[in-house]
This record gives C-alpha cells, sequence and structure tokens, in this order.
C-alpha cells in the first residue's frame, strides 16, 4: 500500500469515527464534497499542507494521518504479511522526508 492510501483511508476512517458526512468535512474545507471523495479513495496527490488542514478539521493530528492504522490505535488489518514491509518502508519514507522539509523550513 502506497503512503498516500494509508493517509487517504486515515482520513476516510477519523470522518467516520468522528460521524463526519463528507460534505460536511468538504465544507470545513472549501472543497466540494466529489473532491473530499477523490481525496479518499487515493486518487487526489496531497500536499503537507493539505493534509494539515485535513487533521486540523478532523481534531487529528498530522502523525494520525500519515500512519498506518495499527500504529495509531485504529483498525487492525487482520491479513499482515510480508508484503506489509513495503508500507512501512513508504511510510518510513514519508516521515523521514516530512521531517527533513520541517527541518528545512524552521531555518532562518
Amino acid at each position: 500500500m502506497k503512503a498516500k492510501e494509508i493517509i487517504a483511508r486515515n482520513i476516510q476512517r477519523h470522518r467516520e469515527m468522528a460521524e463526519l458526512k463528507q460534505e460536511t468535512l468538504a465544507n470545513l474545507l472549501e472543497i466540494t464534497p466529489s473532491a473530499l471523495s477523490q481525496i479518499e479513495t487515493g486518487k487526489t496527490e496531497l500536499t503537507i499542507t493539505r493534509v494539515e488542514q485535513i487533521a486540523k478539521a478532523l481534531n487529528k493530528s498530522f502523525y494520525e494521518l500519515i500512519t498506518t492504522p495499527n500504529h495509531v490505535g485504529g483498525i487492525q488489518n487482520e491479513n499482515l504479511s510480508n508484503n506489509d514491509s513495503s508500507l512501512t518502508k513508504s511510510v518510513s519514507e514519508l516521515i523521514k522526508s516530512v521531517s527533513i522539509l520541517v527541518e528545512k523550513l524552521s531555518k532562518p
């Protein structure tokens, strides 16, 4: 599973756990429900800024949206296998990239 698919699933899962309709979250983000649907299905590339906006709208941390659900106390995947090492690697690479970006942006 790619990083954007993890993020997409987490957005949908957290929205549903908050009992928010797509239309409600879309309005908070000032996008159309169709655009949110594209995000939740992983069909839209997301910027870090957009992930931060979504996290804020869902009252979640950025980290909760970019990590696999079993790492954040969410849905447990009963079909975990050796193929998940590529998933872990993708998430690790994303976290590393975000950390480097944050570090660069923090410097004067």
